[in-house]
């Protein structure tokens, strides 16, 4: 055997030697992994409920009635998202601009247009879960707006 070949098959041996022990491998990972909870939420969504504790609707903020009276539609494509609530007599809200989705459920919505201007900048972060792929789930937001709320997809 040639020295270079002697050296390379002592070299690969000696790290062998010195790489560490596995011990069994953990019932973790042996396991699949956890679905993700809200894989994508593009498409066009309508808000049917908010729980009573968030206050952005529950006439805390004068610019969001009652969201039954005045329907939310929610539109989301790979990069962007929008939302707009308007009943017959007159426009109330809209804003809109990033988002981005984590594996593991966290949307985050960026926003960067809105009827209420200080809003503009502003960033309010959800877990999220899927039910289905009608129904969406999320709760977040930023201090002390929280959202809990839930949306049909509308098809």
């Amino acid at each position: 055997m040639k020295p270079t070949a002697l050296f390379a098959l002592l070299f690969a041996m000696l790290l062998n030697a010195c790489a560490p022990v596995e011990d069994e491998p953990s019932e973790a990972a042996m396991s699949p992994p956890a679905e993700d909870p809200c894989p994508s939420v593009v498409g066009s969504w309508e808000l049917v409920k908010i729980n009573e504790s968030s206050l952005a609707l529950t006439g805390d903020f004068a610019s969001d009635p009652n969201y039954e009276e005045s329907p939310t539609l929610k539109v989301i494509n790979d990069t962007h998202w929008m939302f707009i609530r308007q009943n017959a007599e007159e426009f109330v809200h809209s804003q809109g601009g990033r988002y981005s989705l984590e594996t593991g459920g966290f949307y985050t919505e960026y926003v960067e247009y809105s009827a209420i201007p200080e809003n503009v900048g502003q960033s309010f972060t959800f877990e999220c879960h899927l039910e289905g792929d009608s129904l969406w789930h999320h709760v977040g937001g930023q201090g002390d707006a929280r959202y809990d709320e839930i949306w049909r997809r509308v098809r």
